[in-house]
C-alpha cells in the first residue's frame, strides 16, 4: 500500500520555521566574523587593509554587472515556474540565467586580463598618494603589486565565477524557505574565509615577510572559501530536488508553458537589475573608489563595514523571507498582502530600532576595544546607523511593490539613490570619508520614503503606528540606561594591550544582555506584541517558549 501524502505546511508554518532557523544561527556565524575582522584589522596595517578593501570593492563592482539582477528576480520566479510548469520549467529558468550571466562573465575576464596592468597602477597611485603611509610599507605593497599582481586578478575572477553560482544556488533554497539548509551554507561561507584567514595570517608571521604573505594568504583564502560553499549549496540543492518542493499545484486553468523564461520575466529582471546597480553605487564598495587615499579606504571600509554586520545579524531572521512570502500571498495561498507586510515590519522595528540605538552608543567603545587604529571611524558609524537601518525597515514596502509589478514607481525610487554621486563629489572634499558616508546613507533613505509612501498609497499598506510608538519608548528608556553604564564602563586607549583590551569584552556583553532585559521589559509595560505576533508564536516549537511569552 502506497505511502499516504505529506500534508502540505501552511504558509505561515513555513515562514515561522524559517525565521528560527535564522535566528538560531545568528550568534555562530556573528562569533567567527567578529574575531576574524579584529584579527585583521589588529594585525594588518591600515594601508594592507584598504589594499584588500579596493579589490573586495572591484570584485562587487564586477559582480553587480554579471548579477543581471537575477538574485532578487529568482526567488519571485522559481516557486511560481514550479508551481506552473513544473521541475523542467525551473531548470530552463536556471539554464537561461546561468547562460546570459557566463556570457558577461567572459568578457569581464577578458577585460581584467587584457587591462590588469591599469588595474595594479590604479592602486599603486593610491598607495602613493596616501601621507599616512611610512615608506617602508609603500614599498613593499607597490613590491607586491608588482611581483605579484596576478593574484590579484585571478581571485577576482574566482570571486566572480563563484558568486554566479552561489547566488543562483541560494536563491533556489530561499524560495521554497529551506533556511536550515541555507543557513547552513550561509555559516559556512561566512565563516570559512574568515577561519581561512586566521590562519594565514597566523602562518605568514613564520615567513621572512609577514605582511606580504598575509596579504598573498587572505587573497588565496577569499577565493578558495566560497569555492568549498559552492560545492556544498549544489549537494543541498541536489538533495532537496529529489525531495521534492512544499508548493501549492498549479490551477488547472494554466496551460503549460514551453518558453525558457517564464512571462515578464526579463522586465522584472530589469528592474531588479537597476536595483542591484544603484545598490552598489549607494555603498561602500563604490565610495572607496571615491576616496583620495588608501587610509581614508581603510577608514571608511571598517566603518561601514561595521555597521553592515551588526544590520546583517540584525536582519538575519528574516533574509530570504521577504520576497518568497509576499509572492505566496499573493498567489492566495494564505492571509493578506497587508497583514503579512505589517508583520514583517513589526519584526524589523523589533530589532532593528534598539539594535541602532545600542550600536550607537557602544561603537566608540567598541572601536577602542578592537581595533584602536580604526578609532576616527566612529564618526561614520554615527552617520550610517540612522541612514542604513531606517532604509532596512523602508524596504519591507520596496518589496511588496516589486512583487506586485509596480515597476514604474520602483524604477523611480532607484533612480533616486543616483544622487549619491554628485553629493559624495561635493561633500567629499569637503568632509571627507563622512560626507561619503553621508552621501551614499542619504540616497538609500531618500528612495526608501519613495517607494513606501507609493505603497501606502497603492496597495493600501498600513503601518503598525502604535508598536512603532511601544519600541521607540523602550529603546530610548534602554538606550538611557546604556549611557549611564558608560560612566562605568572601563576606558581603553590606543596604547592599551590586545589581551587588557579583549579582556573587556564579557564585562561589554553583560552590559548589552542587562540593557537588553531592560527593553524587553519596558516593552511589555508598553504593551508588548501585537496579538496575532503572539499567535503566531504560540504555535512555533521554541526552547523556553513559556518564559518568552511572559516577557513579551
Amino acid at each position: 500500500m502506497p505511502d499516504a501524502p505529506k500534508p502540505q505546511q501552511s504558509l505561515a508554518h513555513q515562514v515561522s520555521r524559517a525565521v528560527v532557523w535564522n535566528t538560531f544561527f545568528v550568534p555562530l556565524r556573528m562569533l567567527a566574523e567578529i574575531a576574524a575582522t579584529a584579527l585583521k584589522l589588529t594585525v594588518l596595517p591600515i594601508a594592507a587593509y584598504g589594499l584588500l578593501a579596493l579589490v573586495s570593492g572591484a570584485a562587487s563592482a564586477f559582480g553587480t554587472w554579471i548579477d543581471l539582477g537575477t538574485t532578487r528576480t529568482l526567488p519571485k520566479y522559481i516557486p511560481e515556474t514550479m508551481r506552473a510548469r513544473g521541475p523542467n520549467g525551473v531548470l530552463k529558468l536556471l539554464g537561461a540565467v546561468f547562460l546570459a550571466q557566463a556570457i558577461f562573465l567572459i568578457a569581464i575576464g577578458i577585460g581584467l586580463a587584457v587591462k590588469q596592468d591599469d588595474y595594479l597602477a590604479s592602486l599603486g597611485s593610491k598607495i602613493s598618494a596616501d601621507g599616512r603611509i611610512d615608506a617602508g610599507a609603500q614599498t613593499m605593497l607597490h613590491a607586491l603589486l608588482h611581483e605579484q599582481g596576478w593574484i590579484f586578478i585571478v581571485v577576482i575572477i574566482v570571486l566572480l565565477i563563484m558568486g554566479v553560482c552561489y547566488d543562483v544556488l541560494m536563491a533556489y533554497l530561499n524560495s521554497f524557505f529551506k533556511q536550515q539548509a541555507w543557513n547552513g551554507i550561509s555559516l559556512i561561507a561566512g565563516m570559512l574565509p574568515q577561519l581561512l584567514a586566521v590562519i594565514a595570517i597566523v602562518g605568514a608571521q613564520f615567513s621572512p615577510d609577514p605582511l606580504r604573505w598575509s596579504i598573498v594568504g587572505i587573497l588565496i583564502t577569499s577565493g578558495l572559501a566560497p569555492t568549498i560553499a559552492v560545492a556544498i549549496a549544489t549537494w543541498q540543492v541536489i538533495v532537496i530536488w529529489r525531495a521534492g518542493h512544499d508548493v501549492a499545484p498549479a490551477p488547472a486553468s494554466i496551460a503549460p508553458s514551453t518558453s525558457w523564461l517564464p512571462a515578464g520575466f526579463l522586465r522584472y529582471t530589469g528592474v531588479s537589475y537597476l536595483m542591484t546597480m544603484t545598490d552598489f553605487v549607494a555603498g561602500k564598495s563604490f565610495a572607496i573608489y571615491l576616496t583620495n587615499s588608501i587610509s581614508d579606504a581603510a577608514m571608511l571600509w571598517a566603518g561601514a563595514s561595521l555597521v553592515g554586520m551588526v544590520l546583517s545579524y540584525l536582519y538575519t531572521p528574516l533574509v530570504g523571507i521577504t520576497v518568497p512570502l509576499f509572492t505566496r500571498v499573493r498567489a492566495g495561498e494564505g492571509g493578506s498582502i497587508q497583514g503579512a507586510f505589517a508583520s514583517i515590519v513589526r519584526i524589523q522595528l523589533l530589532l532593528l530600532i534598539p539594535g541602532g540605538a545600542a550600536l550607537m552608543l557602544l561603537a566608540k567603545p567598541a572601536l577602542l576595544i578592537l581595533t584602536p587604529q580604526y578609532g576616527d571611524a566612529v564618526g561614520i558609524v554615527y552617520i550610517l546607523v540612522p541612514c542604513l537601518f531606517l532604509e532596512s525597515i523602508l524596504t519591507v514596502a520596496h518589496n511588496v511593490m516589486i512583487v506586485y509589478e509596480q515597476l514604474t514607481i520602483v524604477t523611480v525610487g532607484r533612480l533616486l539613490t543616483l544622487v549619491v554621486v554628485p553629493l559624495g563629489l561635493w561633500l567629499s572634499p569637503r568632509y571627507g570619508v563622512e560626507g561619503l558616508a553621508f552621501a551614499y546613507g542619504f540616497a538609500r533613505v531618500l528612495a526608501g520614503i519613495w517607494v513606501t509612501i507609493w505603497g501606502w498609497q497603492r496597495i493600501k499598506l498600513q503601518w503598525p503606528w502604535r508598536f512603532t510608538a511601544r519600541v521607540i519608548i523602550a529603546s530610548i528608556v534602554m538606550s538611557i540606561t546604556i549611557y549611564a553604564c558608560s560612566y562605568y564602563m572601563p576606558v581603553t586607549t590606543a596604547t592599551t594591550g590586545v589581551w587588557n583590551r579583549l579582556q573587556l569584552l564579557p564585562i561589554y556583553g553583560l552590559i548589552g544582555v542587562v540593557n537588553l532585559a531592560i527593553f524587553m521589559v519596558v516593552l511589555r509595560l508598553c504593551g508588548g506584541l501585537d496579538s496575532s505576533d503572539r499567535e503566531q508564536l504560540l504555535r512555533l516549537k521554541l526552547p523556553f517558549k513559556s518564559t518568552i511569552m511572559r516577557v513579551l
